[in-house]
């Protein structure tokens, strides 16, 4: 005999739990950035760095002329850093930051 418990329901209420969950999470990190924006940039300079180590840890197998190397990473860093300030400022404004928190609900929950 095997006993019924809703299975369907349980999964919902779950789902709809994980989302809530979801959905606080990125509320307060929002308003941490807002209300500490250097903690913020610091956890993503941190971020950045990770990503980059582990690059540079993936191409250590391909040696290339050392100039030509730093060049091109210099040249993507500065990017990846005037792209994230801009970012951070549109994320001040409370239309952008609605429509950013709109997308994400819609594509991840």
């Amino acid at each position: 005999m095997h006993a019924s418990f809703g299975g369907s329901e349980v999964d919902q209420s779950a789902t709809q739990l994980v989302i809530d969950q979801i959905e606080e999470l990125v509320v307060t990190i929002i308003e941490e950035i807002r209300a500490r924006p250097a903690v913020a940039l610091a956890i993503l300079a941190a971020v950045v760095g990770a990503i980059v180590g582990s690059m540079i840890a993936a191409g250590a197998g391909r040696p290339k002329p050392v100039t030509t190397r730093v060049a091109r990473r210099v040249s993507r860093m500065g990017d990846f850093a005037e792209l994230t300030r801009l970012g951070v400022k549109l994320l001040e404004n409370p239309i952008v930051r609605a429509a950013v928190l709109s997308q994400f609900k819609k594509r991840f929950l």
